[in-house]
């Protein structure tokens, strides 16, 4: 039987700037400052998306003030440099991005005008070195286990994929601990592809799905849990992995939760969905109706999907949100949880 449910969630109302802060409403009226780092990404974006590399390399340098030391803004910065064949700029701001633990961009198109240069191979060979010296400190995932953990008892399993440039440590971080409280062990594995010491990216789905599994058999021989309550979350490029892991594996994961991701449809995805209803798994969409309009209409079709092959769905859309994790997201992450368990 298909099952689906549409939601629009009203979290925030926009307020006009004031004093040149721009501010929100929360649930209860009370004014909230917005984050200027993610004002000024999306400004620094757009820009470069309309091919205006000065404008965009500017947003990034002003984002500094806001979080000096950020490595994938300088690495952003020499990009767009180096479209505009500003060589000296370029390799001046990829040297501090890989000095600041940004080392992904071997393979950047957006570097060509500076990557026969020998100061970008002196670069390039510190930044692999720094990448080889990490592979081995990620092999294992990040375990989070509840405050009053007890050896002799049984917990369910979150398994969570981060975004993209982010890491297992942060992602949980962001989770408040609400898992932990539902009585969940949460496991967080490192995306495979290394972006810097403190950044990694997922790499392609097989590769994902095998690390995925791997950390699921660990914790299962480690700890004592449910089968019935391993759950599947990620967000942005880890909510896209997270669909294709989940459905694919549909007899060992009871639901998925994909936040703020990308349903990218092809025929290998959805030759897993016929499984997935076999097996009972229920999908828990959560995403923002200011997040990019792909992602959003990706979504949308995900929904399409899974009711034409029977799959319990929810898709969560919230009023005023972004490409981010929600502000309330205690609320709502116990939410999802729980209603993955029904």
């Amino acid at each position: 039987m298909k099952k689906v449910k549409i939601l629009l969630i009203s979290l925030f109302l926009f307020l006009p700037p004031a004093a040149g802060l721009t501010q929100v409403l929360d649930a209860e009226g009370r004014a909230k400052e917005v984050d200027p780092v993610r004002i000024l990404m999306l400004r620094a974006d757009k820009a470069y998306n309309d091919k205006d590399y000065e404008g965009s390399a500017q947003a990034y340098i002003a984002l500094l003030q806001h979080k000096p030391g950020y490595g994938m803004a300088a690495y952003s910065i020499a990009c767009n440099y180096s479209l505009m064949d500003k060589k000296k700029e370029a390799i001046k701001w990829l040297e501090k991005a890989v000095e600041w633990g940004f080392y992904g961009f071997e393979n950047d198109t957006d570097l060509n005008n500076i990557s026969n240069t020998g100061q970008y191979k002196k670069i390039l060979t510190r930044a692999r070195k720094m990448i080889a010296e990490l592979r081995p400190k990620i092999a294992k995932p990040v375990v989070e286990l509840p405050q009053d953990y007890d050896s002799t008892k049984t917990y369910g399993l979150l398994v969570c994929l981060h975004g993209y440039s982010d890491n297992p440590s942060y992602f949980i971080q962001t989770l408040a601990g609400v898992p932990q409280q539902l009585g969940y062990i949460v496991v967080a594995p490192y995306g495979l592809e290394i972006l810097g010491k403190e950044s990694f990216g997922w790499g392609n789905s097989v590769e994902t799905e095998r690390n995925v599994l791997a950390a699921v058999k660990e914790a299962q021989a480690k700890y004592r849990i449910d089968p019935a309550k391993i759950i599947l979350m990620g967000f942005s490029q880890g909510a896209s992995r997270t669909y294709y892991t989940g459905t694919k594996n549909a007899g060992l994961f009871k639901g998925i939760i994909p936040i703020a991701g990308r349903y990218d449809y092809d025929s290998t995805v959805v030759q897993f969905l016929p499984r997935s209803r076999v097996n009972g798994l229920k999908v828990f969409i959560m995403v923002g109706q200011l997040d990019n309009e792909k992602f959003i209409n990706a979504n949308q079709l995900a929904v399409k999907f899974f009711m034409t092959a029977g799959i319990t769905v929810s898709l969560n859309v919230y009023a005023g949100i972004g490409h981010t994790l929600l502000p309330n997201k205690k609320e709502e992450l116990q939410r999802a949880i729980e209603w993955v368990e029904k």
